[in-house]
């Protein structure tokens, strides 16, 4: 969260009109965010523009579909100003469009997100998700993991046995995240998140004593979903 007496700056970008104005209608009065533009246009030309000249701490983009073309975008505006952290939306993608994000995101210097719109519950959750890419953390929308899970047989194994809950909740977990925190961001009730942590761990299958389940079950989700290099992978295990 921003400091006191500080407010987060973010750029609203979003192709569907209707998703602009609620954005507007609930971040404009924001106590802790200041919407410094918002625009229709997410041409790669007009959005450089706007991020160099406003240099938002946030840039919300909102796109009909995630393709390679999306990506391309997304690493322009990297270039043109690496400071803005950056969540990007969209209502479809493919799986070409997922596999560049990944490369996207693994060699990010901030803080990203992808997320599915259909899979946004609340503004609050998506709020939690504005303030965390501003704090350098990477984002993966759970319903589209199993397309990032790499082929790495234990990983993928034990990530492909999870539900989209389950998969939501391990991704929340991975940023450091408690229990009752995680709970509040999915409105659920605390002994619910509980259950989902425990049939993780149940998926886990053995682990030595002396690691902790929480830490590797963690550990397995980064490495799977491409965020944690190989040499710091092999330096766990």
């Amino acid at each position: 969260m921003p400091q006191k007496n500080t407010k987060l700056t973010l750029f609203i970008a979003e192709e569907q009109q209707i998703l602009r104005e609620a954005y507007q209608t609930f971040f404009v009065p924001h106590p802790q965010i200041e919407v410094v533009g918002s625009s229709g246009d997410t041409d790669v030309v007009s959005l450089t523009k706007a991020v160099m000249s406003l240099q938002p701490k946030v840039l919300l983009l909102g796109i009909k579909i995630l393709q390679p073309d999306s990506v391309e975008k997304l690493h322009a505006l990297r270039e043109a100003w690496p400071e803005t952290a950056i969540v990007l939306l969209s209502a479809y993608y493919d799986v070409k469009g997922i596999t560049a994000l990944r490369k996207f995101s693994t060699g990010a210097s901030v803080g990203c997100a992808y997320l599915l719109k259909h899979t946004i519950d609340t503004v609050d959750q998506l709020t939690q998700v504005i303030f965390s890419v501003s704090e350098r953390r990477i984002i993966l929308d759970p319903t589209v993991m199993e397309g990032l899970i790499t082929d790495t047989e234990t990983t993928g194994s034990f990530l492909n046995d999870l539900s989209p809950r389950e998969l939501e909740v391990l991704s929340w977990m991975s940023k450091g995240y408690r229990n009752s925190t995680i709970a509040e961001i999915l409105c659920l009730e605390p002994k619910t998140v509980e259950r989902h942590i425990n049939n993780i761990y149940s998926k886990l299958g053995h682990i030595p004593a002396s690691k902790d389940q929480r830490v590797h079950s963690i550990t397995l989700y980064l490495r799977g979903t491409g965020q944690l290099p190989d040499d710091e992978w092999n330096d766990e295990f």
